[in-house]
């Protein structure tokens, strides 16, 4: 139970300001509270720091108390990283809005009160104003942020692939991690001395040809493994290549990250030495720009190339280690269990999901939807863990079930289409009579909101995976028939390239239950088929 609000005292000074510069960032004022960790103003000059106290001032009151400004109040300390929590209660003790579109809230350390806070959000007129008139120094926030976030990310958040790795490439890793280690130690000084300093600036400033250098080799490597994960693409074909590269692929992806991180800070470092000689050299400022123009854009595209990759390798692995059985991946010169491979994805993963906003969030896990219809029930738990690395961040499942694909189905794996039937049988009869006479394969029908994912069941149960997907869209006919003299239920679903029959026993889903499923999809045809004609022509 959090502290009594009744307690508060609504006439009390602030001790703090916060001024939100984006969703969740805020630049605090005053006191820094005990339960939020500071961001200093290291790259931030004085002179910026001076501005933006100044801008803040200008557009907004929230450093008025009693119609007079409070110099305590005004002291710019730096930057805090707001957590929804943390946002939360202070919504949930904020007074009505000010004049200055701030609110007053409360903060709590150890279940009391620690803080009375004027808390200026990120959203409205007043903030957009503050950060319009930040000028030049919005953009050393931003890196100011950035660079917190890459600060003791490798040390903290990836330690079993470091271990694992640099066992087996030592000389590759030792270059690279010696790079990051010097540009780490800089900043670090430039943190603890409040500034980059000429003499922080001249141990460093040679780096950059090797930095660069290092930098897009690993960019290179995981470039090729990504047009190699692209060319295959099945999840078959892809845990294949996963299980042959997946050392190099790991190696290159971490050593990219060290790469990277090294560089951006160099970069952040070299704009912070530039901001620091304005009044002395006004090119300075329009060369600081220009640095950190790069520097942002070239973030932004590595991390997006790393997170692209990441979330194809993490899910295949992860969906390899969920499954039954104790699975193995042959890894550094040895068999390792996958749950660890996968443990050591999931680490640079995090890691990068931690700085970029290109990485999805890793899946839930999946709700069992009301819509249950699958012949061992006590296996529709392990089905749903690895199925849920197969849907998509927004997707919602809304039926499993489970049923027999009709031998004719078969026909699609022969590229035969069913509107070309007989010029099939003319073509290759018996290939035509080996899929009819084929039984009925056991599958697993997944249905979201926007798409069906059918699966081989065995293959799904051993394998992980899902033979192919199709969206709502693509469905253009549903068929039902109801369970006859065979005993069981058929649904026919029709596409522009497929046609496939799915087959149900009465002892798993009644008719009216498979029937309810077919209406489900009959209704997404029914709304593909209202499209213009021109649309559904060009498909």
């Amino acid at each position: 139970m959090g502290p009594d609000l009744s307690e508060l005292d609504a006439d009390e000074t602030p001790t703090s300001a916060l001024a939100e510069v984006s969703p969740g960032t805020a630049l605090v004022f005053g006191v820094v509270p005990d339960s939020l960790k500071l961001i200093p103003f290291s790259l931030v000059s004085p002179e910026d720091r001076e501005a933006i106290v100044s801008a803040v001032a200008s557009v907004s009151s929230v450093f008025n108390v009693g119609g007079q400004v409070l110099n305590a109040l005004a002291q710019a300390q730096g930057l805090v990283r707001l957590a929804p929590e943390t946002i939360q209660a202070l919504q949930a003790g904020a007074t009505a809005v000010k004049s200055g579109g701030y609110y007053i809230g409360t903060l709590s350390q150890a279940g009391k009160f620690s803080n009375s806070v004027r808390w200026l959000p990120a959203t409205g007129a007043t903030a957009a104003g503050v950060i319009a008139s930040l000028g030049p120094a919005i953009a050393m926030i931003a890196i100011q942020i950035q660079l917190s976030e890459l600060s003791g990310l490798v040390r903290e958040n990836l330690a079993l692939t470091e271990t694992v790795l640099k066992a087996v490439r030592h000389e590759q890793w030792a270059e690279v991690a010696g790079l990051e280690q010097a540009v780490a130690k800089a900043v670090e000084e430039a943190n603890t001395v409040g500034r980059v300093t000429p003499l922080i600036w001249e141990n460093i400033s040679g780096h950059e040809a090797e930095l660069r250098k290092q930098r897009d080799l690993f960019r290179r490597n995981v470039a090729a493994h990504a047009a190699e994960l692209a060319a295959r693409k099945g999840h078959k074909e892809r845990r294949q290549y996963i299980e042959k590269s997946g050392e190099a692929l790991l190696l290159d992806l971490h050593c990219l990250l060290l790469a990277h991180k090294a560089w951006f800070e160099y970069q952040a470092l070299r704009a912070g030495r530039a901001r620091l000689g304005v009044n002395v050299a006004p090119d300075e400022a329009k060369l600081a720009g220009i640095i950190l123009e790069n520097a942002k854009a070239e973030f932004e595209n590595t991390t997006a190339q790393m997170a692209a990759i990441l979330d194809t390798v993490n899910r295949e692995l992860w969906i390899l280690a969920e499954l039954p059985g104790r699975r193995t991946i042959a890894f550094t010169g040895a068999r390792r269990s996958a749950k660890d491979v996968a443990r050591m994805s999931d680490q640079l993963f995090r890691a990068v999901q931690r700085v970029s906003p290109a990485v999805s969030e890793l899946p839930m896990a999946v709700e069992p939807p009301q819509r249950i219809f699958v012949d061992e029930p006590l296996q529709i738990s392990e089905d749903l863990r690895v199925l849920r690395w197969h849907l998509r961040a927004e997707e919602r499942l809304e039926v499993v079930a489970t049923a027999r694909a009709a031998g004719m189905g078969a026909l699609e794996g022969f590229g035969l289409a069913v509107k070309g039937l007989g010029d099939a049988i003319t073509q290759s009869p018996s290939a035509v009579r080996r899929a009819l006479d084929e039984p009925d394969a056991p599958i697993l029908i997944a249905i979201t909101q926007n798409r069906v994912l059918i699966a081989d069941l065995n293959e799904f149960r051993h394998e992980g995976i899902v033979r192919r997907t199709v969206p709502s869209e693509d469905i253009r006919l549903v068929r039902f028939r109801r369970a006859g003299a065979l005993d069981r239920a058929e649904i026919d679903l029709l596409t522009s390239e497929t046609d496939e029959t799915w087959r149900f026993n009465r002892g798993t889903l009644s008719s009216a239950q498979a029937g309810e499923i077919a209406e489900m999809l009959e209704h997404r045809a029914r709304a593909n088929s209202v499209r213009p004609q021109a649309e559904l022509l060009s498909e």
